[in-house]
């Protein structure tokens, strides 16, 4: 059985932040609104990858990778709990970096964040100071071999207030690399990745222990031979100690009976337990047999548990691209990228669902996206408010097709 989640979603000027929502009552239907439509004009579009920042106001922050503004290419937003949208700060797709990914809040309100693209080889680590709304340019990326390239998770920041992150490429032997950046903005890449068994080409981003441990996965490597992708293993779960050591903790085996492609961050319970998603394998279903991806629990002894398998066709949603959040209830949430319905959306059956999963395994689908009205594809993950409310984003759909951002109430 799951236990009592207490997930450090950032880390602040020397306080671990931990948090563990207010379940929602398990005999009151879910109910989702539509809060915002992206239109792709000055407000933006594609709200992509990225999970929404929450504030103590109730001020949603987020990013998006398109914008109709000539040269530019993505913004950072703001959306009031009214429903008013602005952009804080739109990329000029150059030096200053585009297409934005993940966003953190430091303790005094600022966000910061990565682009994947722009700048010199391929990303920038930016800082925007809300109460201006002005952007400052903190670390350009300058790939191999001393340095990574395109950072698509989010960072995680400690109590000294250093953050760390990812990349999915470059460094010493050309695979993504863990980095870390310092209050005095230099950056220096702590780990890099070799490929093959070690594992390569991280995309989620890290959770930080009481310890100074950081956890992550990688995309591919590992278990070398199953999956089809052509990189040499399914992907990866690993711990970097404070020293620079480096442990594989769980090694991906694929399909039937395993996932692989792990995308989001995973979390961690007060056991030291982790719990993830991967967006491919387990059972036959999903873009030619590929599978569906599953949701999975690794016990602090490493031995993985696959709590539940994505159906797809089955009206299950399927492929999830984010990782988790959770309840005190020890209830996990999710979004799932397809799936939800037999309808054709972007290639393949559904626009994807919202999901929850009760300890015992029992999975509830709480929304499943209908494109045109309400959004599709929702590659993001959740944020809750203190009363159990659910906050995303929907890549696509909507009135315009450039996206949403929805709440789920209890």
């Amino acid at each position: 059985m799951l236990r009592i989640f207490e997930i450090a979603t950032r880390v602040i000027a020397g306080v671990l932040i931990l948090i563990s929502f207010a379940s929602r009552p398990s005999v009151q239907a879910s109910t989702f609104k539509v809060l915002y439509t992206f239109t792709n004009g000055s407000d933006g579009g594609l709200p992509c990858c990225s999970s929404l920042v929450l504030d103590g106001k109730g001020d949603l922050y987020g990013t998006t990778v398109s914008l109709s503004n000539c040269c530019n290419s993505g913004a950072v937003f703001e959306l009031a709990p009214g429903g008013n949208e602005s952009v804080l700060y739109s990329f000029p797709n150059g030096s200053g970096g585009s297409e934005p990914t993940a966003l953190v809040m430091d303790k005094a309100g600022n966000l910061w964040g990565t682009t994947i693209a722009g700048g010199i080889s391929g990303g920038v680590i930016f800082k925007i100071l809300t109460s201006k709304d002005k952007e400052k340019l903190i670390h350009t990326f300058e790939g191999s071999p001393d340095d990574g390239c395109a950072p698509e998770g989010a960072m995680v920041v400690d109590n000294s207030g250093d953050f760390f992150g990812t990349t999915f490429g470059c460094g010493k032997h050309g695979f993504g690399t863990v980095f870390e950046l310092m209050p005095n903005g230099t950056e220096s890449p702590l780990y890099s990745f070799r490929g093959g068994r070690d594992g390569l080409y991280p995309v989620a981003g890290l959770i930080i222990d009481s310890q100074g441990n950081l956890y992550g996965t990688t995309q591919y490597g590992g278990v070398i031979g199953p999956c089809s992708d052509g990189f040499g293993g399914c992907g990866t779960i690993f711990r970097l100690a404070p020293d620079g050591t480096k442990t594989e903790l769980y090694k991906f085996k694929g399909p039937p009976g395993d996932g692989y492609r792990p995308a989001g961050n995973v979390i961690m319970d007060a056991s030291g337990n982790l719990y993830g998603t991967t967006s491919w394998g387990g059972r036959a279903g999903c873009f030619a047999d590929e599978g569906c991806g599953l949701v999975f629990e690794l016990s602090s002894n490493r031995t993985e548990t696959v709590l539940h398998f994505f159906n797809g066709e089955k009206r299950d949603g399927s492929n999830p691209s984010a990782g988790l959040i959770a309840d005190s209830a020890g209830n996990l949430y999710g979004t799932t990228e397809f799936g939800g319905s037999s309808n054709n959306c972007n290639g393949a059956n559904g626009c994807g669902t919202v999901f929850e999963m009760a300890p015992d395994g029992t999975e509830t689908i709480l929304h499943k996206f209908k494109e045109a009205t309400d959004g599709a594809n929702p590659m993001g993950g959740l944020v809750a408010d203190s009363s159990g409310n659910l906050y995303g984003t929907a890549t696509y759909g909507g009135a315009f097709g450039y996206g949403t951002v929805f709440e789920i109430t209890p």
